[in-house]
């Protein structure tokens, strides 16, 4: 077999077309997601109210009282070390804190309720 001139054009030729022939660059799908809510409405959650952490002590003031005994006064003093809190729970008791219902005030309650 004869390697001949047009045989070898051929060759290149049908060579090159794969080379140079870019691949069909294909379309991007487009997959609409609804937005995801990621927050827990206030009508699905239970108010709970934790109260304060307080600590009793017993005070007593002296006061010296020459030629007589010393002036001594006994006070019961509550001291509040952790204050009020309200959290809000599930269903399941867990403490939610991505609420959507973005306007609560201190006092836990919504605004206008």
């Amino acid at each position: 077999m004869r390697f001949t001139p047009i045989a070898a054009l051929f060759g290149s030729l049908a060579l090159a077309a794969c080379n140079t022939v870019p691949d069909p660059i294909p379309e991007p799908i487009v997959v609409e997601v609804p937005p995801l809510e990621t927050c827990t409405p206030i009508s699905a959650l239970t108010r709970v109210v934790i109260p304060a952490k307080t600590q009793t002590f017993i005070a007593i003031t002296e006061i010296e009282n020459p030629p007589y005994e010393p002036i001594q006064k006994k006070e019961t003093q509550v001291r509040e070390i952790e204050p009020e809190r309200v959290i809000f729970v599930d269903s399941a008791n867990r403490e939610v804190t991505d609420i959507c219902d973005a306007e609560i005030n201190p006092s836990g309650m919504t605004e206008g309720g």
